[in-house]
């Protein structure tokens, strides 16, 4: 019977179980629908998936195989028969499969719409916190190549396969750009096309395309702009550079191509300059590329190049910076003349550019500059090639120069370089010279030898051939030595008479660091057929760490003892120097710094010879109120014993003592204006020269500067003034100006200098510079957007006269 009552609660319980399967879970209120449609989804993705399926709290197995299954959200979805055998280990959950993407749905965009409910009110304090929301309010993250649009509004069916509009500040975001429009349709497929003055940001490279219309492909994210143009701010060191195609289409890198191109810097082309190419290819942050380009000024077509390469990035390296736009220029040795450089190179493991001169006097000049290394790191190098054809004097100089640099092992690498230069300069007639170098470098642990070949000639006159050799190893945590070896041979022969000399040099220093004191063995010599300096056959130098270290003052010292010979007379004897520092003593005394110190060094020779020589510097420096300083300084020096002997060269001391003291009195009103008056005295009973030194800064932008000195004594007075000054000279102008005011010549202005500079339509700049001490005028107009690495027209070149900061007050 009680089995009997087990069967049927078992059947019932069966019965109730199934029924309980097939009702449908209750659908939960998600609200706010066309708010989230983009997040439900971004939610259907794989990666969306496993991510909220990698973050929820482990399952327990063993309840589920015991308890009913949650219901499913999905009324399609059919539940799992329950299994009443329990498991005896917990099992493995397997590996969440990764849902193969549709390819119908990899280019729909996720359409949002601004604007939706009000969050709620910030509860006060005191009050209940509001219940969280079944559903994020937040903005989603898109999945990597998914599109999302930002509109005011969206009509029609925006899922896969039907179209739709977003109107009103349309906003499309992809990768790192940015799609700005007015209006945007959507073809259902993988075509979204935008109007209202569209534009694309590039938000990693700071730049902007503008079109009257484009249309972008979902899919490739590639996009066609129609009538398009761009301006970026990389690169330019003042204003933009702005470009324009009318067939203008970006890849899914963000590179654009277009045909018929047109190029500039400037504000209003017309009125300045502009490139003109068949086609343009921009880089974003990287480079503009114009094909068969011609530069125009103004109407006129001035100078046609078969390829530009405009760099939108800071260049370091001088032979990545080549002048993308014709120099043009005068001398009178040269004549009027054309400079140009076309750069070439794919990455950085070979590029460089070609050079290309043209002198209406000289002739024509050709040139090659590479850099090239191989990818593993082993190999890099320069070279440098350069040929003019004299029509003059039919004659061809040339000019070569190689570097490179092999590294054979981590431990070993080598350096070779070769120069060949005929072609001195302008007026100058001198044979080629060569030079050769050849260097190898191995680094151990704990020690490193360098061995090294070098030959320079000029020539058929002279030639050095050098051969070194060094040894540096660390014996212990306290001993180092270091060890060198040089051998030079030179030979020269100048009208008719030659000479010639082969020189040995060896030097070996031997380093002990301890903790009380530092030690220095140096074994220093030459071997030669003319010799000459002085030899330390060795000398000792000891330095203690720590000498008094509780002395009034700060002390220290240095000892020497050693042997020393000058061959050039045939001298040597011992040599002992004790050199003592006492200071700087410093003191505050009623608001001035007091600063004193003294030097004292005595010497000891084998001959029984003994001198010495004390040192004093004092400096008082006082403040007058808030506008004045004053600073006093004493020197003071005095010898004692016979200043030339024993040895020739060495040691040599003055038998006169002699003192002297400077008072700088300085006047000063921030960056307003600073006078600076120098007095000086030697203590001789004869007056010194009294310095003067005005400086004024009226206007952040402008300064004045007065700079002399004032003899006393009949027929002496003020020598000339140098006078500068710098101010702006109307809207985008400056002025500068300086010269010798020679009092003594009538007040006259000698040796003048003026620079004028003004900025022409933000365009260009215009220089104009006139030296008088070389009679000479200086004309260059300067691209605004490159001025390091302009086009210059003009006669010479030149550059401001003044230095851009003076007494720590700016020029400009």
């Amino acid at each position: 019977m009680r089995r009997n009552s087990l069967r049927t609660v078992t059947t019932v319980a069966w019965i109730l179980a199934y029924a309980a399967s097939l009702v449908p879970a209750r659908a939960a209120d998600i609200g706010r629908i066309d708010e989230t449609r983009a997040l439900r989804l971004l939610d259907a993705q794989s990666c969306a998936r496993i991510v909220a399926e990698h973050d929820a709290p482990p399952r327990n197995f063993l309840a589920q195989a015991a308890a009913s299954p949650a219901p499913s959200s999905s009324p399609a979805a059919r539940p799992t028969p329950i299994s009443f055998q329990l498991p005896s280990t917990i099992p493995t959950p397997p590996a969440i499969p990764t849902p193969t993407p549709n390819p119908s749905s990899l280019g729909a965009p996720v359409f949002l719409v601004r604007g939706g409910a009000t969050p709620p009110p910030i509860p006060r304090a005191g009050h209940g916190i509001p219940t969280p929301q079944p559903i994020p309010t937040g903005a989603p993250t898109l999945a990597p190549n998914q599109i999302a649009i930002l509109a005011d509004k969206v009509s029609g069916n925006t899922n896969l396969g039907n179209p739709g509009d977003a109107t009103g500040n349309v906003h499309i975001f992809f990768g790192e750009d940015e799609l700005v429009g007015e209006h945007a349709h959507y073809d259902g497929i993988r075509t979204i096309t935008v109007t209202g003055k569209p534009y694309i940001i590039n938000h990693a490279h700071d730049s902007i395309l503008n079109a009257k219309e484009i249309v972008f492909d979902t899919i490739d994210q590639t996009a066609k702009l129609v009538g398009g143009s761009g301006e970026s701010s990389e690169g330019v060191q003042h204003g933009l550079v702005y470009f324009r195609s009318p067939d203008l289409h970006t890849d899914s890198k963000g590179v654009g191509h277009g045909t018929k191109a047109f190029v500039t810097t400037c504000d209003n082309p017309r009125a300045g300059y502009h490139i003109t190419g068949k086609t343009i290819t921009y880089y974003p942050g990287n480079k503009i590329v114009i094909a068969d380009a011609i530069l125009w000024l103004g109407a006129a077509a001035v100078f046609f190049l078969p390829r530009i390469v405009i760099p939108l990035r800071q260049v370091v390296n001088q032979t990545q910076r080549p002048s993308y736009f014709p120099q043009v220029g005068y001398d009178q040795y040269e004549g009027a003349w054309v400079k140009t450089q076309l750069g070439f190179g794919k990455d950085r493991y070979y590029y460089g550019y070609y050079t290309l001169n043209y002198y209406t006097k000289v002739g024509l000049g050709l040139g090659y500059n590479a850099t090239f290394a191989k990818k593993n790191g082993r190999r890099n190098g320069t070279v440098a090639f350069y040929e003019i054809r004299d029509r003059r004097s039919q004659t061809s100089t040339y000019n070569l120069q190689a570097q490179e640099t092999e590294n054979f092992s981590p431990r070993l690498r080598a350096n070779f370089g070769y120069s060949y230069q005929s072609a001195f300069g302008p007026l100058v007639n001198a044979p080629p010279s060569t030079s050769m170098q050849i260097a190898f470098a191995h680094q151990g642990i704990h020690a490193q030898q360098n061995y090294s070949f070098s030959r320079s000639a000029v020539g058929s006159q002279s030639s050095n051939d050098s051969l070194a050799f060094s040894d540096s190893r660390q014996i212990n945590a306290k001993v180092s030595n270091t060890f060198n070896f040089t051998q030079a041979s030179t030979q020269a022969s100048f009208s008719g008479s030659s000479s010639s000399n082969v020189t040995g040099h060896v030097t070996n220093t031997t380093t002990f660091n301890e903790p009380s004191y530092n030690s220095t063995i140096t074994f220093d010599r030459s071997y030669t057929q003319q010799p000459s300096g002085d030899y330390k056959l060795p000398e000792i130098q000891i330095r203690p760490n720590r000498f008094f270290p509780h002395f009034l003052v700060p002390l220290s010292a240095q000892f020497y003892l050693g042997e020393y010979s000058e061959p050039t007379n045939h001298f040597a004897t011992q040599r002992a120097d004790m050199s003592f520092v006492a200071g700087p003593a410093l003191y505050n005394i009623y608001g001035s710094t007091f600063s004193a110190t003294v030097n004292v060094q005595q010497y000891a020779y084998g001959t029984g010879d003994l001198k010495a020589q004390i040192q004093q510097n004092l400096s008082l420096t006082s403040p007058i109120g808030k506008h004045i300083v004053n600073a006093i300084t004493y020197n003071e020096s005095n010898f004692n014993g016979p200043g030339s002997v024993p040895f020739q060269f060495l040691d040599q001391f003055s038998p006169i003592n002699n003192k002297g003291a400077q008072d700088v009195l300085r006047f000063f009103n921030s960056n307003v204006y600073t006078l600076q008056l120098g007095f000086s005295t030697n203590f001789n009973a004869l007056a010194q020269p009294v310095s003067y030194q005005f400086t004024s800064q009226p206007s952040p932008r402008s300064y004045l500067q007065l700079g002399g000195s004032f003899v006393p004594g009949i027929g002496q007075g003020f020598t000339p003034t140098q006078v500068q000054f710098s101010t702006p000279f109307g809207r985008g102008s400056s002025l500068q100006f300086s010269g010798l005011l020679d009092w003594k010549n009538h007040a006259r202005i000698e040796d003048k200098s003026i620079y004028y500079s003004h900025i022409i339509g933000n365009c260009y700049e215009l220089r104009v510079q006139y030296l008088e001490p070389s009679r000479s005028v200086n004309v260059s107009i300067d691209l605004l957007a490159f001025p390091s690495q302009a086009a210059t027209f003009g006669i010479g070149q030149n550059g401001p006269i003044l230095p851009t900061s003076f007494n720590g007050i700016s020029s400009l």
